[in-house]
């Protein structure tokens, strides 16, 4: 693929009113990275492009986008514009391409992963060997997704942090939820544990 034809050579100024959240997305950002994302966009404005479909449905950079919607400061970095790059992907591709950019940043939330496997299964006829190419995933991985009530019989559920290897945090014996004091203990622990090492 030559330079002209990649997608980063596309990038077109867009009304950000115009984009609109995908219903599928795995990734969750909290308030301390929220705000850091924000500081982020006023220091050093845009850097990165938000990817959508024609349609203007946002595959990537949703967190982004919201920050223009809702922020009257970094909204009137760009009056109201958001740097995009239209993606000609058909539903299952799009899907595809956010959980790899959601993987790749470390971050996603298994509940909604689990949705969206079982979507491109159903719904778009992928083999469970092209899902695992396409995401990044092990077999295993992708049969614990598939698993009904998996997450229900482990008493797992959307405010369940989990690691990078998706695997419920547990403190003092006790599974933890998401609050922003968890966050910030578990942040602070680590922190800390990396200063010891």
């Amino acid at each position: 693929m030559k330079i002209e034809e990649m997608p980063i050579s596309r990038v077109v100024w867009k009304d950000v009113d115009d984009l609109s959240a995908n219903d599928y997305n795995p990734n969750v950002v909290y308030s301390p990275e929220l705000r850091l994302l924000r500081f982020s966009l006023l220091r050093q404005g845009w850097i990165q492009p938000v990817l959508v479909s024609a349609d203007g449905t946002i595959i990537d950079g949703f967190h982004r986008a919201s920050l223009v919607k809702t922020d009257r400061e970094v909204r009137a970095l760009t009056k109201g514009r958001v740097p995009c790059v239209v993606m000609d992907l058909d539903e299952a591709d799009r899907k595809l391409l956010t959980i790899r950019i959601n993987r790749a940043k470390g971050s996603h939330v298994a509940l909604k992963m689990a949705d969206i496997v079982k979507d491109l299964v159903n719904n778009h006829g992928l083999s469970l060997d092209e899902i695992c190419t396409q995401i990044g995933a092990t077999r295993d991985e992708v049969d614990l997704l598939l698993m009904e009530n998996v997450f229900k019989a482990k008493g797992i559920d959307e405010k369940t942090p989990f690691s990078r290897a998706w695997i419920p945090a547990v403190k003092g014996g006790r599974r933890v939820t998401h609050d922003s004091a968890t966050l910030q203990t578990r942040k602070s622990g680590a922190r800390s544990a990396r200063k010891r090492g």
